[in-house]
């Protein structure tokens, strides 16, 4: 929160001078010789979200191993209803082919 307040401070009241030469990226005072903007692989994006969703997913499953070595009631329960929906999603994103790297 504090942060988001910071930033919208720094908008608000910050001065910004808009020119030419501070957007155009830096070449050692020549012109640019191409591009700045390099084109990436949509597939390759999207896989990589895909992998930093079910990583996180993944490391949310740690504290509920805890909780069913320790006994806890439900903890088994709500684990496999929680692998349950990640399975799904794996299955859907399968079927759907955005795991698929070369599409024939």
């Amino acid at each position: 929160m504090v942060g988001l307040m910071m930033f919208a401070s720094f908008k608000m009241l910050g001065v910004f001078s808009k020119s030419s030469e501070k957007s155009s990226p830096y070449e050692c005072g020549f012109d640019p010789f191409g591009s700045a903007r390099v084109p990436f692989s949509l597939r390759f994006f999207s896989v990589a979200v895909l992998f930093l969703i079910f990583e996180i997913e993944s490391l949310l499953l740690f504290p509920l191993l805890g909780a069913v070595c320790r006994g806890v009631g439900g903890a088994g329960v709500s684990g496999c209803l929680f692998m349950g929906v990640l399975v799904l999603g794996l299955v859907y994103e399968m079927a759907s082919g955005a795991l698929e790297w070369v599409k024939d």
